[in-house]
């Protein structure tokens, strides 16, 4: 399906998106500042504890690949490293921030995020910031971020819920949380396990001997939050994580290895104390996180792969950051950060940053107007400013016309600057410009229309140079997009939800696209309930036929794929709900990465408990 005909596909989209129903306006922080969705300048996903126990998965990567306008791409099965493009930007553009503490490795070739490792078990919301937010957040964020809120004590009384279920590949799901206020002490608790014996991550289609790569995770995470006197909150925040997994050499034929595993840990920490001023028109925010990630990579020989290695990489980051957000009065909010960070990696190689941003949201009844400006201060490559500027107009009493302009940046990570073999100290950090234009229309108080434009120029990309592997600074890239999703109530018991997105990528110096990128990505999901027992969900993905690379460097086309899961829900009563969920049910083979495989029809079933 070429883009012309599905340029002309639109018309007839937008037609039928114009019977959806909106989302209540709900309070956001992913803005770094406290606001409603309605006022934020950001184009923000929520996604609800709600839906999330509704979506009847455990696995992050499985949610999010979801909206159309996310593409989760996975190495293997459930576990295995999975990374997300927002709106057709690098994976590397994407940060992952849970309870405020940044999850990126400093020691990772691209300091991204491996979404692959995160459960859903103790998650109360993720917000999902769309578009560059460079102001807010600095490096790596040109394409959006991800922010992830766990769960917290509302009451006196132990609460709590647990989950377990088994599935395909001998899949194991199990975890756990708990909740209870002491006095002025609120905790929160949570851990989960799940163990597979998978798939081949090389697609067995062209590996017909290929063994099965097994993985294993753990987590467990604790929060504390302590009310002190003179409007003071403690805060404490603890997350491990361990996870392994078997690899192989990479996609395509000749790429299985039964010696190729991989190990990892992570821990994370964070401690904050917020001061709320007595006049209510103020808060502080004063913060220590730090973050510790450890991999090894072993690698045995055999008879077909005689090469043997074993490699640890470690990074660390600490930041610290004082934000304090001033309401000025009904119209005007002013908010100020000051963030440093100083990261990492096994080689003792280290680089720190000293940002300073501000930000204003100013409302009159008709306007929202949003702007700020950051400066970012680095001991590799000096100063960096961003900015970003925003408004929204308000026609009649609900159409709501929003456009926005900011720019961003992604500075090289440690690993592309001092790796002994293909490190560049001679790189400059990435630099972008993101326009959007958005226009909600309400037709009733509870009926919405929602489309997007929006455009990214990428400039100075971090790339390698493909014969020697050195890495290097080179080309522009733009992005061109249109995005809708919504969802239509049809009666009581059965409603819709509907998301498509629509993407022209080219990397202008070779003048292709750019890989792992569908242009055009559409999800449809059916949900049908019967006397508030009975919960079915029929989902159905089509994603548009991409371009990747194969082990030689040569371009190859991934074709495209049409899926459909089915998902049933039967609460027994409040606390007690149970589950069968059916992936792929056509048993389709497809590749979400040129020659990795994707296991085919998967069943999982299982059960949850609330108290």
């Amino acid at each position: 399906m070429s883009f012309d005909v599905l340029v002309k596909l639109v018309p007839i989209l937008l037609f039928f998106s114009t019977y959806l129903l909106a989302d209540d306006v709900m309070v956001i922080t992913a803005d770094r500042i406290k606001s409603n969705t309605d006022k934020s300048s950001s184009d923000v996903r929520i996604i609800t504890a709600d839906e999330i126990k509704s979506s009847t998965t455990n696995s992050l990567p499985e949610l999010l690949a979801k909206e159309s306008d996310l593409s989760v791409v996975t190495s293997g099965p459930n576990g295995s490293n999975a990374s997300i493009f927002i709106r057709g930007t690098d994976s590397s553009h994407t940060l992952v921030v849970i309870d405020g503490i940044i999850m990126n490795d400093p020691s990772n070739p691209n300091r991204q995020f491996d979404i692959g490792k995160l459960s859903l078990n103790n998650i109360e919301r993720i917000e999902i910031l769309k578009g560059s937010q460079g102001l807010a957040y600095g490096s790596n964020a040109i394409g959006g971020v991800i922010v992830i809120k766990t769960k917290k004590a509302k009451r006196t009384e132990l609460a709590g819920e647990y989950y377990a279920d088994v599935g395909t590949f001998n899949t194991v799901n199990a975890g756990a949380n708990l909740q209870k206020k002491i006095n002025n002490l609120s905790l929160s608790f949570g851990g989960d396990h799940m163990e597979s014996d998978g798939f081949s991550v090389a697609d067995k289609r062209l590996n017909p001997q290929a063994e099965k790569d097994a993985t294993l995770r753990d987590t467990l995470n604790l929060n504390a939050s302590l009310s002190l006197p003179a409007n003071y909150i403690a805060d404490l925040n603890l997350r491990y994580m361990h996870d392994s997994a078997d690899l192989d050499k990479g996609g395509g034929a000749g790429s299985d290895d039964p010696n190729d595993k991989q190990h990892e840990e992570e821990l994370y920490s964070k401690l904050q104390l917020t001061k709320y001023w007595d006049a209510g028109n103020a808060e502080t925010k004063f913060s220590y996180a730090r973050s510790k990630h450890y991999r090894n990579l072993e690698v045995l020989p055999d008879s077909v792969h005689p090469q043997q290695s074993n490699t640890t990489t470690m990074g660390e980051m600490n930041s610290l950051t004082i934000a304090h957000t001033y309401f000025i009065n009904e119209q005007l909010t002013q908010n100020i950060n000051i963030d440093w960070q100083h990261e990492k990696d096994q080689t003792k190689h280290f680089n720190q940053n000293l940002s300073g941003f501000l930000y204003h949201q100013y409302e009159l009844p008709k306007s929202i107007f949003n702007f700020g400006l950051r400066l970012d201060h680095n001991k590799i490559f000096n100063d960096h400013t961003t900015y970003k500027l925003a408004a929204g107009y308000k026609i009649g009493s609900d159409d709501l016309l929003k456009l926005s302009h900011s720019t961003g940046f992604r500075a090289p990570s440690i690993n592309q600057l001092f790796d002994p073999t293909y490190g560049n100290l001679s790189l400059i950090p990435e630099s972008s410009q993101s326009s959007e234009l958005s226009f909600e229309k309400n037709f009733t108080p509870v009926v919405k229309s929602v489309t997007a434009l929006f455009y990214t120029k990428i400039k100075n990309r971090l790339s390698y140079d493909p014969n020697t592997f050195v890495n290097r600074n080179s080309g522009t890239a733009e992005i061109l997009g249109l995005e809708q999703s919504a969802k239509n109530d049809w009666s009581r018991v059965f409603n819709q939800s509907l998301s498509f997105t629509i993407l022209k990528t080219r990397e202008l110096n070779k003048g292709e696209k750019l890989a792992r990128r569908p242009d055009f990505n559409i999800k449809n999901s059916l949900s049908y309930q019967l006397k508030d027992s009975h919960h079915l969900d029929f989902e159905q993905t089509y994603r548009g036929q991409t371009l990747d690379v194969d082990n030689s460097g040569n371009n190859v086309k991934t074709p495209a794929y049409f899926i459909m899961d089915l998902n049933y829900r039967y609460v027994l009563n409040e606390r007690n709900d149970y589950y069968i969920k059916i992936k792929n049910i056509l048993d389709t083979n497809y590749e979400e990465i040129y020659g990795y495989g994707t296991g085919g029809r998967a069943i999982t079933v299982g059960a949850h408990s609330t108290f």
